[in-house]
């Protein structure tokens, strides 16, 4: 009886083991099989294999991190977006979990929640804290910018970098007064230089040296002030397509028609920019559809 026993364990044992190691097997084809389909951006063939992985190890981060980095290359920032978090959840200091998540923030234009995983990853590296600033000042908080700048300059960090955000901040602050001025004298009737004018020059000069992200935090602040100016919708949807952030541009732009009255010209332009966003999205019906929309204006 004790013999019998014995065999029987062995055997549950040697069953159990041929098991994992089959288990094991299989998830290291489709591992192998997803990172192939990434390597020549077939996304969703490689988000297939995935989710095979997933079900052989639910708890294993590495494939949430790459879920969303395949979600993410097809510009699908929301999907992406819970399985960064919860790849950090199981490794909250792992840098490229961070650095992943922190761009799926910021191409949703969640400023706030960028800031705080760019805060987490410049206490871990000090090259991030010119990241920071950089988010600091999209998010038209100047006072954190100058004072993370200034503490740069102080550590010797970025030093060029340091002074070209210095002047930026300086320069922003300038077109914040330089709004506040019009406002106070427009209340006392006082005849002042139009801001709106004063903006689109600014932007038009950054677009000309060819300063995207500088264009974009200017059109971004012009539009905060003046909300119904349709051409910096254009302009800000112009810097985006630039800075190939094609998803945030088409969203931009398509407010912006909303706003126009009866001006072809800057409608044609509108309808350019999402022909050339879409197609950065790989989306050709909509590319198309805009096409059509510039043939019937002209």
């Amino acid at each position: 009886m004790v013999f019998t026993t014995t065999m029987f364990v062995n055997a549950q044992e040697t069953n159990a083991d041929i098991s994992h190691q089959a288990n094991e097997d299989a998830f290291q084809e489709f591992f192998y099989e997803s990172l192939k389909q990434k390597g020549i951006e077939n996304y969703d063939k490689a988000i297939t294999a995935l989710l095979e992985c997933k079900l052989l190890e639910p708890e294993n981060e590495v494939i949430d991190y790459e879920l969303g980095l395949n979600y993410m290359y097809q510009h699908k920032y929301v999907e992406a977006q819970p399985y960064f978090e919860k790849a950090i959840s199981k490794d909250a200091a792992n840098k490229w979990y961070l650095d992943a998540l922190l761009d799926c923030y910021k191409n949703q234009q969640n400023i706030e929640k960028a800031i705080e995983v760019a805060s987490t990853l410049a206490e871990q590296n000090s090259n991030y804290k010119i990241v920071l600033v950089d988010l600091y000042i999209e998010n038209k908080d100047y006072e954190k910018a100058m004072g993370l700048l200034d503490q740069m300059e102080a550590q010797g960090i970025s030093r060029s970098e340091v002074v070209q955000r210095k002047s930026k901040v300086v320069m922003l602050n300038n077109i914040n007064a330089l709004a506040d001025n019009y406002t106070a004298a427009e209340s006392k009737s006082v005849s002042i230089n139009n801001p709106i004018e004063d903006y689109k020059k600014q932007i038009l000069k950054q677009k000309q040296r060819t300063d995207y992200n500088e264009m974009l935090i200017v059109s971004s602040e012009a539009l905060d002030n003046y909300p119904t100016q349709p051409e910096f919708y254009y302009l800000k949807g112009v810097a985006l397509n630039k800075l190939q952030k094609f998803e945030m541009a088409k969203n931009v732009l398509e407010e912006g028609l909303g706003y126009l009255l009866d001006n072809k010209q800057l409608e044609n332009n509108i309808y350019n920019e999402l022909v050339f966003a879409y197609n950065g999205l790989n989306n050709v019906e909509k590319a198309k559809e805009y096409q059509q929309k510039i043939n019937s204006n002209n």
